[in-house]
């Protein structure tokens, strides 16, 4: 699950940026991916009905609700990000939108991000959330938080949690050192086991904390 930030956050979220070093640092890669991720959000998004947001998400610490402005705030900071403005004045959750316009604001936050990563080069120094990184480091941070609360909002909403299994493998690759052992019990709890046989999304769901109580059908459609 998510923690809360805590006083102690700024400080190892600085120290993680520097253990992220991005190899290759392909920006176009890593943005279109960030843009498959937040489709994936407004489609989760656009599907969950008014009596599903009060309930439980994987995050213990969270509803749906709650869950959604989370993913409202992360995409505020995802912009603020690359205009270049800061984004401590964003809560953890953006709580002042109503249940009726999530979805369709988190949409024009998606395509706001779009137009503003655009002018981006892969090296431009930019400071995002955990501390000054690359242009590329940060579309793959931001990358690996949506991909993983989509599948949080999946599982929460009793939807598939397929996802392309290629774009997870990236996240994979990038979420170990985005997630130091200093960040566990912070921002993160400790690495879960992964079922046997698990697909890439659900792998990386547990190396960020998250637990896989049963095997998913529904990741299949099945079930």
């Amino acid at each position: 699950m998510d923690h809360h930030p805590t006083d102690a956050t700024p400080r190892v979220l600085r120290s993680a940026a520097r253990e992220l070093h991005p190899d290759p640092p392909d920006l176009r890669q890593r943005l279109q991916d960030y843009a498959d991720a937040r489709a994936w959000i407004v489609s989760l998004m656009s599907g969950t009905d008014v009596e599903q947001l009060a309930g439980p998400a994987p995050c213990a610490e969270l509803d749906v609700r709650t869950l959604m402005a989370h993913l409202i705030g992360t995409a505020h900071r995802g912009l603020g990000t690359a205009l270049g403005t800061s984004t401590r004045h964003v809560p953890f959750a953006v709580t002042d939108v109503p249940d009726a316009e999530l979805a369709t604001t988190y949409a024009r936050l998606s395509d706001e991000i779009a137009d503003a990563w655009a002018v981006l080069g892969p090296d431009d120094e930019v400071r995002a959330p955990w501390g000054p990184c690359t242009a590329s480091a940060a579309a793959g941070g931001f990358t690996v938080e949506t991909v993983t609360h989509g599948w949080d909002l999946a599982v929460a909403t009793g939807r598939p949690t397929a996802f392309a299994d290629p774009i997870a493998e990236r996240c994979l690759r990038l979420g170990a050192p985005l997630v130091p052992e200093r960040l566990r019990g912070v921002m993160y709890d400790e690495p879960a086991a992964p079922p046997e046989e698990a697909a890439p999304i659900e792998r990386l769901a547990t190396l960020l904390g998250r637990t896989i109580a049963v095997r998913a059908t529904t990741r299949h459609g099945t079930g």
